[in-house]
């Protein structure tokens, strides 16, 4: 008895969800190909195996606030590691 009193809010909640599980992510500076340095201290990742262009980011360290997609930033702590890879 208790479950046909449950299918009716089972069926609502399924045709609220979405048939698309995630919205597609741009990735126009190619960041994704350099997530699996997040971690690593910035000796040990190379600034040179990033692209011309790249922008290392310390703390305290000054950056415009323009938004271009298809600059790479790598955000470092610290304490030398590499805490952020993304776009912008």
């Amino acid at each position: 008895m208790r479950v046909l009193a449950i299918l009716p809010a089972a069926a609502l909640l399924a045709a609220c969800q979405s048939s698309v599980p995630f919205e597609a992510v741009s990735d126009q500076c190619g960041s994704l190909r350099y997530l699996s340095m997040v971690g690593l201290k910035i000796e040990e990742a190379k600034e040179s195996s990033f692209p011309a262009g790249t922008r290392f980011i310390r703390p305290g360290t000054p950056t415009t606030r323009d938004y271009r997609a298809d600059r790479l930033n790598v955000h470092i702590n610290n304490q030398g590691r590499i805490e952020n890879i993304n776009c912008g």
